[in-house]
């Protein structure tokens, strides 16, 4: 039989690229530390405590969840990208929708730190698990880290297992050591340059007094927090906590109110060196406000959420835009091009708008590895994209006409008002020394209420120098004689000219 040259075999991952991903996904300590805060949330932890202070050499995140045992920790901990979460289950046994898929959330820790210690025990049990992990084997060379069956180490771990006493106790505590210097100065709040960040902290403060510095009109951006602070804002926009409770105006509220009880029903508290963290979302609006709610149920996706929109800039500015969430926990940062909405329609009022939208389970499926980000040829993506430009345009209309129109109407009123102001004064100071009757007829003009409306629109009309010129020679011809007429003309053309 002739050779025909077919041939057939199949491709695989190579481990290099699984050491490489899980080597570099997260861009600062705030993701690394969302990922084991999100841990704590798929263990039905409802409580969190995270210990950074005074100096960050040594990070503590402790929760009160189910815990782990030894099978535990090896099942989901010894190899990266196998995760178990979801083989039993989609949601924890209190109904949360477990967030961790993949597997390789916990080896966030070594993007910040070397060492990593574990204490953990499950309710109902007499052992307390310990275990310790060392990620400063990850620094030397990969060829020394590939062991016999290809796979490659990530770093070296020993524990062992106690007999306590305590069979109702139930927790995890997880201890960072030996954080990394780059790490250890953001956390801590040291500004890498003088020119870095800003000097404004929220250490040690109550919610109420984080929403009120938050709701600052003068605040216009978190860089102008230092370091410390604005990791907690990242870490708090990213896990399941709730809102402040004036988040937003009171008049608006009921709008969201399904979108802030699907939080709240989780039942979930972080807290930073004592400071309970809330969604860093927050709304002021000195003037006119409006929330539309979005809904959307398509072939490849579901979605609820809301778009708020105000008569200025939305500030901070990182809520410019629109962030979406998976099972509760956000995808990256606010996204302040709408899905890649074009920037030439309503290029102002976009900046306006701010908007939080829920998707379903199956625009997981086009999130990339890191979180963050999302594979926008996805079929989920694409039809979520496509809902979100319609509403987008939509609202863009509606900010237009209620909010843009309006505030463009005051703005015409304010300067007919101040105009009509002017003449008043220019009556007084300069016609009634000439002409007492000719002052008052002018006031009374410019003045009187009843014609108020119907004279706004000739007091703001802008005339060109020949349009003055008609306006002044047909007003002139009328009352003054040749001579006069002359005269005027002369000096209104020697004022004009200089």
């Amino acid at each position: 039989m002739a050779d025909t040259g077919k041939f057939d075999g199949e491709i695989v991952v190579a481990s290099r690229i699984v050491d490489d991903l899980s080597s570099g996904l997260y861009e600062s300590p705030a993701a690394c530390l969302k990922e084991l805060i999100n841990n704590s949330y798929d263990a039905d932890a409802t409580r969190v405590e995270v210990f950074v202070k005074p100096d960050a050499d040594r990070i503590i995140i402790e929760d009160d969840g189910c815990g782990m045992d030894k099978n535990d920790f090896e099942r989901n901990f010894s190899r990266i990208s196998e995760s178990y979460k979801r083989e039993e289950s989609e949601s924890t046994p209190l109904g949360r929708p477990k967030i961790g898929k993949i597997g390789i959330g916990f080896i966030a820790a070594n993007e910040i730190c070397d060492i990593m210690e574990i204490v953990s025990t499950k309710e109902g049990s007499t052992e307390l698990l310990n275990v310790s992990i060392r990620f400063d084997r990850m620094r030397t060379d990969v060829a020394e880290r590939r062991l016999d069956d290809g796979d490659i180490a990530k770093g070296d771990y020993e524990g062992d297992v106690i007999e306590t006493d305590d069979r109702d106790a139930h927790y995890t505590q997880i201890f960072l050591k030996k954080v990394r210097g780059e790490a250890r100065d953001i956390l801590a709040g040291k500004k890498v340059t003088e020119y870095a960040s800003g000097e404004r902290s929220l250490y040690g403060r109550l919610p109420s007094s984080i929403c009120k510095i938050l709701m600052d009109d003068s605040l216009r951006t978190w860089d102008e927090f230092d370091p410390y602070s604005r990791n907690m804002l990242e870490i708090a926009l990213n896990v399941p906590v709730g809102y402040h409770d004036h988040w937003m105006p009171q008049s608006l509220r009921a709008e969201v109110s399904d979108i802030e009880e699907q939080v709240s029903s989780m039942g979930f508290s972080v807290y930073v060196d004592g400071t309970e963290l809330r969604k860093p979302v927050v709304f002021s609006p000195s003037g006119k406000a409006i929330v539309d709610a979005f809904a959307y149920d398509g072939d490849n996706v579901s979605a609820r959420g809301y778009f708020y929109a105000q008569d200025s800039g939305i500030k901070p500015q990182e809520l410019q835009g629109v962030v979406l969430r998976i099972r509760k926990a956000a995808v990256g940062e606010y996204d302040s091009g709408f899905l890649g909405f074009s920037s030439s329609l309503y290029p102002l009022i976009q900046s306006w708008i701010s908007g939080e939208i829920l998707a379903d389970d199956r625009l997981e499926d086009a999130m990339n590895i890191d979180r963050r980000t999302l594979r926008i040829a996805h079929p989920a993506y694409s039809e979520l994209q496509r809902a979100v430009h319609n509403h987008i345009s939509d609202l863009l209309k509606r900010v237009r006409s209620d909010i843009y129109g309006t505030r463009s109407q005051e703005r015409k009123i304010r300067q007919a008002e101040n105009i009509e102001d002017k003449i008043v004064e220019l009556a007084d100071r300069h016609v009634a020394s000439i002409s007492p009757k000719a002052a008052s007829e002018i006031k009374s003009t410019w003045t009187d209420n009843a014609t108020r409306d119907s004279r706004r629109k000739p007091i703001l009309r802008k005339f060109s120098v020949d349009q003055l010129y008609q306006t002044v020679v047909k007003v002139a011809g009328e009352v003054l004689k040749p001579r006069q007429f002359e005269e005027f003309l002369a000096r209104l053309t020697e004022r004009l000219t200089k």
